[in-house]
């Protein structure tokens, strides 16, 4: 106790005076150095400012092996935690409920962004930047809110990551310097294992797939492109269209699908989108395919093999076969068309993914609420899982810091840099954060920006406009009312979020409901009823009397994007005669989805 009181006194000292009349020996060189990089990025100490940057994407190893620590000890009562290199909390596991309380006050919790120019020293900054196990106790954090607790930290290799083991302060942090060094070793033992088995899994899903006769494939992890030797010979623009779907496929998470497509180079081509999975996991996706296989000509050149080149086909020529071939291409580009116009937050979705995949970067327009930063960081998570994520403030007036601490130190792994709040910049904001976006996108190869602009158009007249040039592609992203079809998953996903692991489930007369409402608010607003519903139902199922009576408000006239999808669902209809099944197949959509629309815009039966 009496050292820790000589290092509280030193870091009382520091703060007013600096280094400058420390005494010598009482605080560790690793550590005061920490202090004074932590000083020089300006923390605030009067207050605990981890910000919530957005749920990482640990790796498989790392939550195995902090799963396990408590299954192999189940008497361990410390927490273990495994931090990125910017200090991002990617998981957490818990060994003593009452420690568990002192670091969710601490918001040492998944998301939030612990490093040490946030909230100065910590034990797995100070680990990290000496490449070595270390243990801080009590006063050696800068910060006083973290002298609660001690810690002991080591890096993971190749040094992305750090293990932490954390207890109070009374408990010390010494003795748990063996059980982190082993931790360490075992997430990087199960991570390079992990990287070997998703590199094989992709290889064996590339020859899979030219075993059955796939003149193209390509498959890709995420973070590499592999072509095969036919794909290889396709024009790049073709390769890149291809490269696209099996990064859309892997960022969708979506089952094996057949597709017919136009390649850019005038080709018509059908190919198949599959997983490929790991370890129960996604870790990659594959596509192959070949030129789209025109059966009446194959059979013609069948014949002429057969029976000579001068000999004309054995078959009576169909002349109504170019008006009928018409007719499909008609069909088939209008099924397109109805898929766009009647899910238009998949085909966001698609589009996010696929500039995302090539690094470009993009403005996200939408109402405020519907989700634009959360889908940015879930969809990069799932291209890039060692990747990090950045978020930025843009209508604050120190937005352009996080990005002058990215350009002095530029990101050598990916790095995603999410501008919300786009517009309410001020014009002096925005010619900083132009400076600090040009000096960023030079540097580093890694870092893709995504701005979210809460409007539904984009107005180059604003401040914002000058930052526009940065930015290659604008992306749409319906608001809530517009997405009936998902309206159900996005509802129960918000529910386990916010449930605390409780059994509570949605019956089918509250999804109901819940579609029929407008949500002027969006998502947020979503989440404000669902925390309504759950302070006062713990456990069960939800029935509609639970629900809030602003959500049995009648839904307003139809916007101009309904009343589009509206008549298309009736001229379907129609042309089925009240058929859904083959108006559905008309529209491109599931049966479904297309009673869920009916439902949802109070359409009559059609004959």
């Amino acid at each position: 106790m009496g050292h820790a009181r000589e290092v509280d006194a030193a870091r009382r000292r520091f703060l007013r005076h600096g280094r400058d009349d420390l005494p010598a020996g009482v605080v560790r060189p690793a550590v005061l150095a920490s202090w004074e990089r932590a000083r020089a990025a300006g923390v605030d100490t009067g207050r605990l400012a981890a910000p919530f940057v957005g749920p990482g994407a640990p790796s498989a190893g790392a939550q195995r092996v902090a799963d396990r620590v408590h299954v192999r000890d189940p008497d361990l009562d410390a927490s273990v935690l495994v931090v990125d290199r910017d200090g991002v909390v990617l998981v957490r596991r818990d060994g003593d409920p009452a420690l568990a309380e002192i670091l969710d006050a601490l918001h040492l919790v998944p998301g939030h962004g612990h490093g040490e120019h946030v909230v100065g020293t910590t034990a797995a900054a100070v680990a990290l930047h000496e490449g070595e196990a270390v243990a801080l106790e009590g006063p050696e954090h800068l910060h006083p809110a973290l002298g609660a607790l001690a810690c002991a930290a080591a890096p993971v290799e190749p040094g992305d990551l750090a293990v932490v083991v954390a207890r109070h302060v009374t408990d010390g942090a010494a003795r748990d310097l063996p059980l982190v060094r082993a931790l360490a070793r075992e997430i990087a033992d199960e991570d390079a294992a992990g990287r070997r088995g998703r590199i094989l899994a992709v290889h064996d899903a590339l020859a899979a797939l030219a075993a059955e006769g796939a003149a193209w494939v390509v498959a890709t992890d995420g973070d590499d492109l592999v072509l095969g030797a036919g794909a290889r010979r396709l024009p790049p623009a073709d390769q890149q269209v291809l490269a696209d779907l099996a990064l859309a496929g892997l960022a969708l998470d979506r089952p094996a699908e057949l597709y017919r497509i136009d390649l850019p180079s005038g080709v018509g081509a059908e190919v198949t989108v599959r997983e490929i999975r790991h370890d129960d996991r996604l870790v990659g996706c594959a596509v192959g395919g070949g030129p789209a296989v025109d059966e009446q000509g194959r059979q013609e050149a069948e014949a002429r093999r057969r029976q000579g080149s001068h000999v004309a086909p054995t078959s009576r020529r169909d002349f109504a076969a170019d008006m009928r071939g018409a007719e499909r291409a008609h069909a088939e580009a209008r099924v397109r068309a109805n898929r766009d116009l009647l899910t238009p937050s998949l085909r966001a979705r698609q589009e996010l993914a696929a500039n995302l995949g090539q690094r470009r970067h993009q403005v996200l327009v939408g109402e405020a609420g519907v989700g634009k930063r959360t889908l940015a960081a879930e969809q990069f998570g799932r291209l890039h899982r060692d990747g990090t994520v950045t978020v930025v403030a843009a209508d604050t007036a120190d937005a352009p810091e996080p990005l002058e601490r990215l350009v002095h130190r530029p990101p050598a792994r990916p790095q995603l840099v999410v501008l919300r709040g786009l517009q309410g910049v001020t014009p002096l904001s925005a010619r900083r954060l132009d400076e600090q976006l040009r000096l960023l996108l030079a540097r580093s190869s890694h870092a893709v920006v995504v701005a979210c602009l809460d409007t539904t158009s984009v107005d180059a007249s604003r401040p914002y406009g000058l930052l526009l040039r940065h930015f290659h592609e604008t992306v749409r992203i319906p608001a809530l009312r517009h997405r009936a079809d998902e309206l159900a998953d996005i509802a129960l996903s918000v529910l386990r979020s916010i449930g605390g692991g409780r059994s509570l489930r949605l019956s089918h007369q509250v999804i109901r409901v819940l579609e029929g409402y407008a949500w002027p608010g969006n998502i947020n607003e979503l989440e404000d009823v669902l925390r309504y519903v759950v302070a006062r139902k713990p456990v069960g199922v939800i029935q509609a009397p639970d629900l809030p009576a602003l959500c049995f408000t009648s839904r307003p006239r139809l916007s101009m994007l309904e009343t589009a999808q509206a008549d298309a669902i009736i001229q379907a209809l129609y042309e089925a005669r009240g058929n859904r099944y083959q108006a559905a197949a008309m529209l491109g959509i599931a049966r479904s989805s297309l009673y869920r629309k009916i439902d949802a815009f109070g359409i009559s039966y059609i004959a």
